[in-house]
């Protein structure tokens, strides 16, 4: 079997497989359209300044492509797109390729995001599951505008550090360990999002943004609720709606544990359009080799090497040439 990183000149066949949706496994919904061609060719052309690579398995009429890039701030890779065609055994060996690939840059994980049609493929190679993530689609409304707690305000950017730990509270702690959560993640605020935090005895304990279109009328909302404020959660999700307008379609993507805001997004008459499974496969465990250790050749002893020692005449020292100046 042919494992390799992509060339340029695979454009052909990762157009193919892009074309034949059967044959997709995992496309990041970042990644919609026509994107894998690009970037598979990019990552292709420009390996060393590319972040993401891209790997290719031919056995005969079967062959499979995976993208994977790295994750900014966490010891681990996404796979952005694998799609195969054929038997399995391609599908395998771009898995192998790339988990290879990130453990010799010292990364143990290697995440994806898949259809639950395909998680029981994903667990051949693997993959174990590691949470599960609710789309649902709903519709902006217009009236009476949800009047907000007192206590609540548009997000600022020190804000991160107090999402980061709401976040954390919000989330199982083997997901936590095996994600990495950082406050860097929170610190990147795009312009053309809006969002608000609300506080309660020093503590950051909803937030909600949207804004961030994803369409022509269709913009992502982001959420999270503790659990001691569900209360807040309904409210939130109302003045979004009544911000968005009747006209706009709002997507909303959830974790399944995140129960408060799936229950207020439900009955503010969003409905459940695709269950993704969050699935993580570990690298194997690779001893560390002992270095040899290096022999340092010293330097013989001085006394080992013939020298002449120098000796001062009587007549030839200092005060004997001061004399002579003198006379």
């Amino acid at each position: 079997m042919d494992v390799r990183l992509a060339r340029p000149t695979d454009a052909a066949v990762v157009l193919a497989l892009t074309l034949d949706e059967r044959a997709h496994l995992i496309q990041s919904p970042s990644a919609p359209g026509v994107w894998p061609v690009f970037g598979s060719l990019g990552r292709s052309a420009v390996p060393v300044v590319s972040k993401g690579r891209t790997w290719i398995a031919r056995e005969r009429s079967s062959v499979a492509v995976l993208v994977a890039h790295p994750r900014r701030y966490v010891m681990g890779w996404d796979i952005a797109w694998l799609a195969g065609r054929g038997s399995t055994e391609p599908v395998g060996a771009v898995i192998e390729a790339a988990i290879e690939h990130v453990q010799r840059k010292g990364v143990p994980r290697l995440f994806a995001r898949c259809g639950t049609e395909v998680e029981e493929n994903l667990r051949s190679f693997g993959f174990r599951p590691l949470s599960r993530e609710l789309t649902l689609r709903g519709r902006g409304t217009s009236g009476n505008e949800e009047v907000l707690p007192d206590d609540s305000r548009y997000r600022m950017p020190q804000d991160a550090w107090p999402l980061h730990q709401l976040e954390s509270e919000v989330t199982p702690p083997f997901v936590r360990q095996l994600e990495g959560l950082s406050s860097l993640d929170w610190s990147q605020k795009r312009k053309t999002t809006s969002e608000i935090v609300i506080e309660r005895d020093g503590k950051t304990v909803a937030w909600i943004a949207w804004g961030r279109k994803i369409g022509p009328t269709a913009q992502r909302i982001g959420m999270l609720v503790h659990p001691d404020h569900a209360d807040l959660a309904p409210i939130l999700v109302r003045h979004v709606q009544e911000q968005a307008g009747p006209d706009t379609t709002l997507i909303a993507r959830i974790r399944d544990y995140h129960v408060e805001s799936i229950t207020a997004l439900r009955d503010a008459g969003f409905e459940t359009v695709r269950e993704d499974v969050l699935m993580v496969r570990h690298g194997a465990l690779v001893p560390a080799k002992a270095r040899p250790r290096l022999r340092v050749a010293h330097a013989p002893s001085i006394n080992a090497f013939p020298f002449i020692e120098a000796s001062v005449c009587a007549g030839d020292g200092p005060a004997s040439r001061e004399k002579d100046n003198a006379t």
